[in-house]
C-alpha cells in the first residue's frame, strides 16, 4: 500500500435523465396494441356507409362521428383517422381542405366543415405539443406532414458590383489612356 494520500474527488452530481435508449425506447404497455387496433376499426367501419359528399348534414355526422369515436376511446384525434372515417387517404383529405379537388362533388360548404374539422385537428396538435402530450419529434413530423407547416429561411441574394458601380466602357477606356500618358509623361521628365 502506497502512503501517498489520493486526492478526494467531488461527489458527482446524480443523474436524473433517462438514459437515451430508454428515452428513445418505444414505451408501450401491454394492451396498448389491441386498444389501438380496435380504435382504428371503429373508426374505419364509419368508412363502411358512403357520404355523399354534396350532403352537409351527413358530412356533419361523419365528422361529429369521428370525434366522438375519439373521445369515447381516449385517444388523441389525427388526420388520418380522420380520412379514415370517410374512406380515402390523408392526401385527399388534404386536397379537399386545400380546395384542390372539389369541383364537382364537394360543395363550398361542406369543405368549410371538413376544413373546420381539419383545424381542429391542428389546434389540437398544437395543444399537445406545447403541453408535453406529444414527442416533438413525432409532433413536428405530423404538423409538416399534414398541416403544411415549413421550416423556412428565406435569403435573398442581390447581383452586386463588388468593384463599385458599373462604368461605361468608353468612361474606363479614356481613364486608363490619361493613366498611360500621364505615367510616359512623368517617365521623359525623370529621363
Amino acid at each position: 500500500m502506497s502512503n501517498v494520500p489520493q486526492k478526494a474527488q467531488p461527489d458527482k452530481p446524480k443523474r436524473t435523465r433517462p438514459d437515451i435508449s430508454e428515452a428513445m425506447s418505444v414505451q408501450a404497455d401491454p394492451g396498448d396494441n389491441r386498444k389501438y387496433l380496435l380504435h382504428n376499426m371503429a373508426v374505419n367501419a364509419l368508412a363502411d356507409t358512403h357520404v355523399e359528399m354534396t350532403d352537409e348534414q351527413a358530412v356533419a355526422e361523419r365528422i361529429k362521428a369521428y370525434f366522438q369515436i375519439c373521445a369515447e376511446n381516449d385517444m388523441k384525434p389525427s388526420v388520418a383517422g380522420f380520412a379514415l372515417a370517410f374512406g380515402v387517404s390523408r392526401k385527399c383529405l388534404w386536397e379537399w381542405v386545400t380546395g384542390q379537388r372539389q369541383k364537382g362533388f364537394m360543395s363550398d360548404n361542406v369543405r368549410k366543415l371538413i376544413e373546420r374539422a381539419y383545424n381542429v385537428l391542428n389546434a389540437q396538435m398544437e395543444d399537445y405539443m406545447q403541453n408535453g402530450k406529444i414527442n416533438p419529434v413525432a409532433g413536428i413530423f405530423l404538423m409538416k406532414n399534414n398541416m403544411g407547416y415549413e421550416d423556412k429561411k428565406e435569403i435573398t441574394v442581390a447581383p452586386g458590383t463588388p468593384l463599385g458601380e458599373d462604368v461605361p466602357a468608353e468612361d474606363l477606356r479614356r481613364k486608363y489612356l490619361e493613366a498611360v500618358e500621364t505615367d510616359g509623361a512623368e517617365r521623359a521628365e525623370s529621363e
